[in-house]
């Protein structure tokens, strides 16, 4: 009978969903034909006229069983109850009785009364356990009704578990069986002593076999693809591996000698199950939870596995671009680096995604509700960070500059020293560290010197100075001209131009226009022409 109730079981469910599919689909107009093909009002009174018989007192009990559990309290004596109590005593609450019994009977089964000496003593209104001594436990008529027996039947069997446990436990604490259990301990140190020794020398031949393989077939390619399939890198995650099973082997023989050492003693065989319940249960739980997951976790590992593979393909691939031995065209090798960051962030973003659709954290939704509040406080205190970013892609690919050139940024002039996803550094002529966010960057007028003098062959310097007289320029265009040539890095073709520059504050301006290949000291140089200037129109008294 017991084996078929099962598959009665699994019929019933698997018959259920089809016969609620027949009901939910059957027109009303059955509905209404079953209805009134039903036993008549009637027919049902007749029926009642010889109703069966039935007991009151199982009609109660079966209103009152569910409750009477939740009633009373357990008296545990060496991990099993022995029996429970319902009521109090006199001036004694339920809790009170229960621990004094406990008490007693606990000081019943150290001492060495002898188990025969129990008797019961029964009264008018409790029923007794007894010891020549003293009393280990009384019994009222609630606690009789509770369990539906007589006061009598309740302690005799209660006097059975007592005298079975008390028997039990003497024997496990005798000193024949303590010393066997002192022996067994030890066998069993023994024992795990030399499976240890062996568990070493398995793990030690096979680290040894590891780096043997390693060194066998260690690859000389330079190829980061080529090596990160070679047998030395994949022999090398095997060896991680081994070292971690090695680590979790010993952990839990370990676990397993103390579990088993405190199940030989009485006094910690409560400790050893609560050690094994420890491990089992979660373990058993876990087991269960993985096993519906399993689908995901492979997905999980195939996504973990792509993404690696490809992120470190396309390391491969810009950092072949950077050095110039991989060519694309129209394709800058400055814009390599950022876009290899560019593309680790999607991919890891992707990555991050499947993730969280694969797991079920993404079906729970107080997670998916801390995710999203998390996701946009996150985004909206990045807002900064994430302007800066694009404004840094944006000066990447638009080859703005580049690390070296020298360049003018709204006010600021220098050297570029270092060009980031977020800040812009530039060294100035007193070697100032200038860091300039990228968004402002981005916003401010960019002259490249560098890049000018590459592309038109020379940079133009203008130089204005004033006179108090009103002096033709042909009258000193020779001098200023002649001055300006003696200026170092001050090109002789195309030749320098003077012109007029205007009025101010009573004075006439003239304005000279040279050029120069010497863009790195472009302030420096500006600077002597000027003075070259002045100082050969004080030698012809022109002031």
């Amino acid at each position: 009978m017991k084996t078929i109730l099962p598959f009665l079981y699994i019929a019933i469910l698997a018959l259920a969903p089809v016969l609620t599919g027949y009901a939910e689909s059957a027109p009303e107009s059955q509905h209404d034909t079953a209805v009134t093909a039903g036993p008549s009002a009637e027919t049902l009174l007749e029926t009642l006229q010889e109703p069966s018989q039935v007991s009151d007192r199982d009609v109660i009990r079966s209103f009152t069983d569910s409750l009477r559990q939740d009633n009373g309290l357990p008296v545990v004596v060496n991990n099993f109850e022995l029996f429970r109590l319902y009521g109090g005593m006199d001036d004694l609450s339920l809790e009170e009785r229960v621990e004094k019994t406990t008490s007693r009977l606990n000081g019943f089964l150290n001492s060495r009364v002898p188990v025969d000496s129990l008797s019961i003593a029964d009264g008018d209104t409790l029923t007794a356990i007894t010891t020549p001594d003293t009393i280990l436990a009384a019994f009222t008529d609630s606690d009789a009704k509770a369990e539906d027996v007589t006061r009598m039947e309740l302690a005799v069997r209660a006097l059975d578990n007592i005298s079975k446990q008390t028997a039990g436990f003497r024997e496990e604490t005798s000193g024949r069986n303590i010393m066997l259990s002192l022996l067994k301990s030890i066998a069993l140190l023994l024992a795990l002593t030399v499976f240890w020794h062996y568990l070493n020398s398995f793990f030690t031949f096979l680290e040894s076999w590891i780096q043997k393989l390693r060194l066998q077939h260690k690859t000389s390619s330079d190829n980061k693809l080529i090596q990160l399939l070679s047998p030395d890198h994949l022999a090398a995650g095997f060896g991680w591996f081994s070292r971690v099973l090695e680590l979790f082997v010993k952990i839990l023989l370990i676990y397993a000698y103390l579990a088993t050492v405190f199940s030989f003693f009485p006094w910690t065989k409560d400790l050893s199950a609560n050690l094994l319940t420890f491990v089992l249960e979660p373990g058993k739980k876990l087991f269960r939870e993985f096993g519906t997951t399993i689908p995901n976790v492979i997905a999980v590992i195939i996504f973990i596995t792509i993404v690696r593979y490809l992120g470190r393909f396309s390391d491969t691939v810009f950092h072949n671009i950077a050095k110039g031995e991989l060519k694309f065209v129209g394709f800058e090798t400055e814009w390599a680096e950022p876009t290899r960051k560019i593309v680790k962030i999607v991919l890891y973003s992707i990555l991050l995604f499947l993730l969280f659709a694969s797991l079920p954290l993404f079906n729970n939704q107080a997670a998916m509700i801390l995710v999203t509040v998390f996701g946009l406080t996150f985004a909206l205190s990045a807002v900064p960070s994430v302007k800066n970013i694009l404004s840094g892609i944006m000066l990447n690919y638009t080859g703005s500059f580049r690390n070296g050139d020298r360049v003018g940024i709204g006010a600021v002039k220098g050297e570029i020293i270092h060009k980031g996803l977020l800040v812009t550094r530039i060294k100035n002529r007193q070697n100032e560290i200038i860091i300039i966010p990228n968004r402002q960057v981005f916003q401010s007028k960019i002259i490249n010197y560098t890049e000018s003098v590459q592309k038109n062959g020379h940079l133009a310097l203008e130089v204005t100075f004033y006179l108090r007289r009103n002096v033709k320029p042909e009258t000193i265009r020779e001098s200023v001209i002649e001055a300006a040539l003696g200026t170092d890095g001050i090109m002789l073709d195309p030749k320098p131009v003077l012109t007029r520059a205007g009025v101010m504050q009573g004075r006439y301006g003239y304005r000279l226009t040279a050029n120069t290949q010497d863009f790195g000291r472009h302030d420096a140089l500006e600077t002597r022409l000027a003075q070259n200037i002045q100082d050969r129109l004080l030698d012809n008294n022109v002031q």
